[in-house]
Order: structure tokens, then sequence, then C-alpha cells
């Protein structure tokens, strides 16, 4: 990659036309830039200056190599006032304990005994997929991954220790809330806090009716625990984890890692398993060949943990599916001291953000690399170092594993039964939030396989 001490290149735009065409196409605007200007640009959004990166080396830099100089950025940062002090957005030391205490329970071993969990959760999915097969009706693929993956991680954090009223309340109330939350993080401008809008005080009922559910499961939990049955959920392995001085996490420090996983772990992957339907019903070749797999993997049982290693064309669907839709399409950083990027000085406090996007789209590493080419894993022709979907080094997402099995498990039980079909193609445009999704609905017909 070119490097240079000068100043990089700013879009010949006022920053006004910028921020409206950030907001009218974000990913479109991005990529103009990048062919004018090249892999790394300086935007004004708002009040500050953006350094954009797009190539491997120079995300390498800000998340490995000179990650202990980078915290997160400011619209992450404001996520605090509803996750609290989880993972996603805590900092330094508590950060550090908080990722060492919950490593162990995101290993694949400790990930395998929630399969089934997963399996039952994406039951009701699967009855209704064949249900609208045998009866004709259309169905919105966006909102039926958006309830399959809230059942199942509300099933793998909590086992059954949310009740069936609990998770009706769950699946009303998070999504305001997350909506909400996403809007404060994308804001250029802060509202305060205090102001009394609409969405604020729906917001806050939500997060009051949520939090109530979550206490109440995790002091059931520890009463188990005391009585020597932690449950082997992901709640109770939590609750089970100790330090090396013998302390575990605080109720409090529990909510906000709960409230942290039902946010990295609900709309993430419903945005990847609605992409991966999506590109199936325009690749229905590449569709038929996994369903020929699922066959002769599964025949007609459930697909387990063990099974997921034997269906080859899956994966790599699914990872094809991830390297042109990731979900966190756009990570930000602010630099806690002068740091070099890109062969750029950067002060203090500067707001740089690795745009995953353009990265995993970048022709010098994938070949035809718009296009959906699952077979290009299975020739062995991925480029680790410009692959990075859930981000890179220290502060890689912790559930990475869990993701890729919920959607794994998830599409092998609906796709082994259902051939899907996009009859109008399904939009094709995208909405870059704080996640990737479609730019409109999903609107799917279902056959039997």
């Amino acid at each position: 990659m070119t490097t240079t001490s000068a100043p990089p290149l700013r879009p010949r735009v006022s920053p006004l036309r910028s921020a409206l065409e950030l907001r009218r196409d974000a990913l479109s605007y991005l990529r103009h830039l990048r062919a004018a200007y090249g892999d790394a640009f300086t935007l004004r959004i708002g009040p500050r200056d953006v350094l954009m990166v797009t190539h491997p080396d120079a995300a390498r830099e800000v998340l490995v190599t000179q990650a202990a100089h980078f915290r997160k950025g400011r619209g992450i940062q404001k996520m605090q006032d509803f996750l609290g002090t989880g993972l996603l957005t805590a900092e330094g030391q508590t950060w550090r304990t908080h990722r060492r205490l919950m490593q162990p329970s995101f290993h694949r071993s400790a990930l395998s005994g929630m399969a089934q969990d997963i399996v039952q959760a994406a039951r009701p999915t699967h009855t209704a997929l064949l249900h609208a097969a045998q009866t004709g009706e259309a169905l919105e693929v966006g909102g039926e991954m958006l309830r399959v993956t809230l059942r199942a991680v509300a099933s793998v954090l909590f086992g059954t220790g949310l009740t069936d009223e609990e998770l009706r309340v769950v699946e009303a109330e998070l999504p305001p809330l997350l909506d909400h939350t996403a809007s404060r993080a994308r804001a250029v401008v802060d509202l305060p806090r205090w102001l009394p809008t609409p969405a604020g005080q729906r917001s806050a009922a939500a997060g009051r009716a949520l939090d109530s559910i979550v206490a109440r499961i995790i002091a059931a939990r520890r009463a188990e625990q005391e009585a020597g049955a932690p449950g082997g959920d992901l709640l109770g392995l939590l609750l089970a984890a100790r330090d090396e001085q013998g302390a575990g996490l605080s109720d409090q420090e529990l909510r906000d890692e709960v409230m942290t996983l039902f946010l990295a772990g609900h709309e993430t992957t419903a945005n990847t398993l609605t992409f991966l339907l999506l590109l199936l019903a325009r690749h229905p070749d590449v569709q038929a060949r996994v369903q020929e797999e699922l066959r002769g993997v599964l025949a007609d049982r459930d697909p387990t943990a063990a099974d997921l290693p034997r269906l080859p064309l899956l994966n790599a669907c699914i990872q094809e599916t991830l390297r042109l839709y990731p979900p966190a399409w756009l990570v930000p950083r602010q630099a806690t001291a002068p740091v070099r990027v890109a062969g750029l000085d950067l002060p203090e406090g500067a707001a740089v953000s690795v745009c995953i996007y353009l990265l995993q789209r970048h022709a010098a590493f994938w070949p035809d690399p718009h296009a959906f080419v699952p077979d290009r894993w299975l020739r062995g022709e991925r480029t680790p170092e410009a692959f990075m979907p859930f981000g890179l080094g220290p502060r890689m997402c912790i559930g990475n594993n869990l993701a890729l099995m919920e959607a794994g498990l998830i599409a092998a039980l609906l796709l082994r039964d259902v051939r899907v079909t996009v009859p109008d193609g399904g939009p094709t445009g995208l909405h870059a939030g704080v996640t990737l999704r479609p730019d409109g609905p999903v609107t799917a017909v279902f056959q039997r396989a």
C-alpha cells in the first residue's frame, strides 16, 4: 500500500454535501471516494474529521499493532446509555478483566452443548416456512430471521429460564430499544438525554421492562448456583466464571454483558441469514447444491454442532455472505495518543474508521470482488488478511464462534426442507446503519425441497 506523510486527501465537496451523500447512500459514496482518492482519505462528518481506511495493512495497524493507542469510536461510546459497560463499550482494565473472565465461555467446546437449544429455538420458523410452502403464502425474510435469532440468543443465554410471557416481552421491547440505541450512535449532533422525545421515552420504558426480566433471571440463577446447579447455558457459564483472585461478575456487570450479547447476537446474525437466503434465491444452482449437501449429511434428522464441519459448501456460502455483507461494516476508533496509520501522523483524539465493507471487496485481494462466489472458499482462494467480518486483534468479537454456529445450524435446518425464491429479486440497495442490512423487505416464497 502506498503511504505518505502528507495529509490524506479530502473530497472536494462541502461538509454539508458530504453529509447528505453519506445519508443518501453511504456505501456508494465511500466506493466513489476510494476510487478517487485511494485506500485512505479524510471525511468531514459533522464537526469532526474522520480518516477512512479500506486496506488490510492499515486496518491491522489500527486494530492489532497499535490497538493499545485506540479506543472505541464516539458512536459506540454513546451506546453505554443502554449497554452499560459490557464488552462492546468497556475500555481499559474493565474490558481486559471482563474479556479474560468471559473468554472460556465462548470456546467451541463450551458452545457445542448449546447447539440443540439453537435448533429448538429455530423450530417455529421451520414450521412457518413449511406452512408457507404448503399454502403459497409469501413471508418477509428479514422479520422471520429477526424472530428466530432472538429466540436462539435468548435460549443460549438463559436456557429454559425465560418464560413464554417474558420471551414475548423481549420480542416486543428489544427492537425499539435497539433502534433508538442505533439512532443515537449514528447521530452527528447529540440531543440531551433528558429531552423527552417519543423515541427516548419508548426506549426508556423498553429498557426498564428488559432490565426487570434480566434481573429476575440473574437472581434465580444465582440461587441455583449457590445450591450447586449453575446451569449449562451461557448465563450459567458467566456466573461460574472466576478470575485469579476468585472474583466473578457482579449482577450489574452480568446485566451489561447480557444486554450486549442480545445486541451483538441478535440483529447481526439475522442480517447474515437474510442476505444468505437472498443470495441463494438469486443463485438457484448454488442453492440446489447446498440442499444436496444437506440431504447427504442430514437425511431427515436435525443438524448438530458435529455436522457443521461436514457441510463445506454451506459454510462457504456463509463465509461469502459475510465477506459481501459484513454486519459490522464499519469499525470506528479514536486515538488516545499520537499515532501513525497508513503512513500518516495523527494527533491524540483523531477519529479513524476501518471500512470492512470496502476492505472485503478490495479487487487487489478478491477476484470478481462484488460477485457471490462461494466456491472461492472451497478452492482455497480466501485471503485471510482481507477478511475480518468479526473485527481483528484483541477486540475481535468474542462471539464469532457462537455466531457462525448459530447461522450454520439455523440455515441447515431451514434449507434442509424448503427452497427459497424471491420473485422480484429483492432489494438491490443497502441500509448502512450501525449494522448492514437490505434497504427494503425481502419477500420470499417457499417450496418443499
